[in-house]
């Protein structure tokens, strides 16, 4: 268990992200969860950006190009449709 830990951070450390942004959208606000939500892609896409395709893991599913073109699309449309929804009144 420990070294798949060891292993599979990368992919861990961006599940814990999206985790933690789906617990603020429920508990605390759907633009900051939202935001938080597409900071996490970002993550997926510069930790698979610096890391070698064997320290990648899990966040390595097709070609490396395909990959960063894929997550930095995907964080950067959901980073501007957080910023862009209007605020809900409560």
């Amino acid at each position: 268990m420990k070294t798949l830990v060891k292993q599979q951070w990368p992919i861990l450390s961006v599940y814990l992200g999206i985790l933690a942004a789906l617990v603020v959208v429920i508990y605390v606000d759907f633009r900051f969860g939202a935001i938080l939500l597409s900071l996490s892609v970002l993550l997926a896409f510069f930790l698979r950006l610096n890391l070698s395709d064997s320290a990648a893991g899990l966040l390595r599913i097709r070609k490396r190009r395909v990959d960063l073109t894929v997550m930095a699309t995907l964080g950067t449309f959901l980073l501007i449709l957080a910023l862009v929804v209007p605020q809900g009144s409560n």
